[in-house]
């Protein structure tokens, strides 16, 4: 039976899970490492941190016990400074635990910094606890949870090392498995935690998923299209997690044209440009990311974020920045960016008119060379489009366009 597990409680298996998630990410922000999850997965409780195995320098051991304390708040128990006497892994997951038994605040997450400074929001053990245990019953029947995401990201952290507590069930990083052996793997009573960006490559290494296995799906929009090619797939059910790092879970959808429903912890705030939800224990108000309205009975359909940014492969872009950038261009006169959400994995669109039309032959190449060298993967238009005028309604505002299609050159998969 599911259980209403303390956060401080979490066991050796799930400490070690989330050293193996987060560590990686550190080195490879700070030392430039590339710690791929494949070869995190299987790093051994007793790894050295020191020569003899990680081969962490000072810098990199300060930095990765930085990281470690700002997640889990050791500064509030004052066992921050054991980390760095300890050089093993397991040593540091005993730390933590203790740390947490005599008692923190919370756990504390960071927001990916794709829409500016990365920001942290600290969630008390309790609320992320109540949360796991609403989870946990909704999921009641799997008996094994395959992570497709990083554990550390308060997404991950509910899904993979929480509510696998809760259930009581092992955790297979799936992640750190070839197509064909994660093919092999599934079972139908497994439940795959994954993400938009990743749903697509895995459906096209898969001939099919075993029959009653279901699926949750977070930290983007899910596209419709990608949600009902799980179902054909075989997957007898597919959750949609709406939420954010501030807010942990705040609703859910298993239709694509349904309604999001509000989690127990929340309950309906304002509506429009000044959408929010209102934490049923506190009374805190929270604003949400996005424009949304009530419907009635705890539920909410979004319009769109307040920002104007679209996510693509679960990084927040702004079509309208891209625009700017590509308008500055010497060839480009002007330009308009849309998100093409008729992709299965959407991704940017352009269209652009140029100051000579006469340049027109070489000038697609040209700019489809430039995005490459100058954008990052989930700013890059994947097609341009070249006409005489932006495309107008009767009222003179910016209209959609039908892209002709991707280019060679730009379709790839989605960015990483």
């Amino acid at each position: 039976m599911p259980t209403t597990l303390p956060v401080a409680a979490l066991s050796d298996a799930a400490l070690l899970r989330l050293l193996r998630s987060l560590l990686p990410q550190e080195l490879g922000g700070a030392g430039g490492r590339a710690i791929t999850p494949a070869k995190a997965a299987v790093w051994p409780a007793e790894l050295s941190l020191g020569a003899e195995g990680l081969g962490l320098d000072s810098l990199e051991l300060v930095t990765c016990a930085a990281a470690v304390n700002e997640l889990f708040r050791l500064h509030e128990s004052g066992v921050e400074d054991y980390l760095l006497a300890e050089r093993r892994l397991d040593a540091w997951c005993h730390i933590i635990r203790a740390g947490m038994q005599d008692g923190t605040t919370g756990i504390t997450f960071r927001t990916s910094g794709s829409s500016g400074a990365p920001r942290r929001f600290t969630h008390a053990h309790a609320a992320l606890a109540a949360e796991a245990a609403h989870w946990a019953g909704i999921f009641a029947d799997r008996r094994r949870i395959i992570q497709l995401v990083p554990a550390h990201h308060i997404y991950g952290f509910l899904f993979t090392i929480l509510l696998p507590e809760a259930l009581g069930v092992p955790v297979v990083d799936g992640r750190a498995l070839s197509p064909g052996r994660l093919a092999r793997l599934l079972r139908g009573d497994d439940l795959l935690v994954g993400f938009p960006a990743g749903w697509t490559p895995m459906l096209r290494s898969l001939d099919r998923l075993p029959d009653g296995i279901r699926a949750t799906s977070s930290t983007a929009p899910l596209p419709a299209a990608t949600h009902h090619a799980l179902r054909e797939a075989g997957a007898a059910q597919v959750v949609e997690v709406y939420g954010s790092s501030e807010t942990a879970g705040l609703a859910a959808r298993s239709v694509p044209e349904a309604p999001f429903a509000l989690l127990p912890r929340w309950r309906p705030g304002q509506a429009g440009e000044a959408a929010s939800v209102i934490e049923v224990a506190t009374g805190a108000e929270i604003a949400l990311p996005d424009r949304c309205e009530w419907l009635g009975g705890g539920t909410l359909r979004l319009l769109g974020r307040k920002d104007d940014a679209v996510q693509v492969g679960g990084v927040n872009v702004y079509p309208a920045r891209v625009a700017a950038r590509l308008a500055a261009h010497p060839l480009v006169s002007d330009a308009a960016v849309r998100l093409d959400a008729t992709l299965p994995e959407p991704r940017l669109k352009a269209f652009v008119t140029l100051h000579t039309p006469r340049e027109r032959a070489g000038a697609h190449a040209a700019l489809e060379a430039w995005c490459r060298e100058n954008l990052p993967a989930a700013e890059r238009p994947v097609s341009i489009e070249l006409g005489g005028r932006l495309p107008r309604n009767a009222l003179g505002k910016l209209s959609d366009w039908a892209s002709a299609g991707t280019s060679g050159a730009a379709s790839a998969a989605a960015p990483h």
